[in-house]
């Protein structure tokens, strides 16, 4: 069985992209805009694995990240999808729970459609980059 995707991202058209190809690889997957909707997704959808987007408005990944632990709710494997790839935010998402940081810009669905499931099926959380 395939793993719930929540992809959390705040640009509408990667947000469409990559949630139809999730839904057209047999992924049960939902998206949200910012991290604040985000949150209130994780309980709602339950994923098992998120796909995470730093700047956002609202409530960025950090942010997220944070709150999501403080919760004391089942973390999801948490993968960060970001363009901003500075040592200190990778770090810092790494040491909330993070299990991989994902430069946006070397992934096409395609690519991340393929890396998710190998990330998935090496145990979730085996891997820091793909």
């Amino acid at each position: 069985m395939r793993p719930k995707v929540l992809l959390v991202e705040d640009d509408e058209i990667i947000r469409e992209i990559y949630t139809l190809k999730f839904a057209l690889e047999g992924y049960p997957v939902a998206a949200a805009e910012n991290g604040e909707v985000g949150l209130r997704m994780i309980t709602e959808f339950e994923p098992e694995i998120v796909l995470l987007d730093m700047m956002m408005p609202v409530m960025g990944g950090l942010d997220f990240m944070k709150r999501l632990k403080a919760s004391g709710k089942k973390m999801p494997e948490i993968i960060v999808f970001s363009n901003i790839s500075a040592p200190k935010q990778v770090d810092a998402v790494m040491r909330l729970g993070a299990k991989a940081y994902w430069t946006k810009s070397d992934y096409t669905p395609d690519r991340c459609v393929v890396a998710l499931a190998e990330f998935w099926q090496s145990g979730a959380g085996g891997i820091a980059a793909v």
